[in-house]
């Protein structure tokens, strides 16, 4: 007979917002926020790495699609989660453009390293909030274009 052993994954967020105790639904999140705002420095640091790690790929002829999606998901939901609105819609943009090409199984180095050069930007703070709206307004009419069926 097989036995298994069960590990249980530390999540500091969960712990944070334990209601088995009587913990009121406002405490929960004022709880949540602190937890989250404390984890933010670790956040920051894992969103540079993977934006370098987005650059780097986007720099070969034929990257490592699924882990390209993987970071640019990752982008989505660790900015959201740090208040960077513009970062994460640029990192789900990106998601999406991965998914568009490799329906069509058309990789585009070029327009990747837009979505890479976008996300550095963003990341960095480098530009106004009107000129990274303008840039998020740009990217998604690149996926328009993408998910109209190639031409022949």
């Amino acid at each position: 007979m097989s036995s298994a052993r069960i590990y249980k994954v530390a999540n500091r967020l969960a712990d944070a917002v334990d209601v088995r105790f009587g913990l009121k639904l406002d405490a929960a999140l004022a709880r949540a926020h602190d937890a989250v705002r404390e984890a933010q420095d670790g956040m920051m640091v894992s969103l540079r790495e993977w934006v370098d790690e987005i650059e780097a790929l986007c720099e070969q002829p034929e990257p490592d699609r699924a882990r390209l999606a993987w970071l640019a998901n990752g982008v989505l939901g660790v900015a959201g989660a740090c208040g960077l609105g513009t970062l994460s819609r640029c990192g789900g943009l990106f998601g999406r453009a991965i998914e568009l090409m490799s329906e069509h199984d058309d990789w585009r180095s070029d327009m990747a390293l837009v979505y890479a050069t976008a996300l550095g930007r963003m990341l960095e703070g480098a530009d106004r909030a009107a000129e990274e709206a303008a840039v998020l307004v740009s990217l998604e009419a690149m996926n328009q274009r993408l998910s109209a069926p190639p031409q022949v």
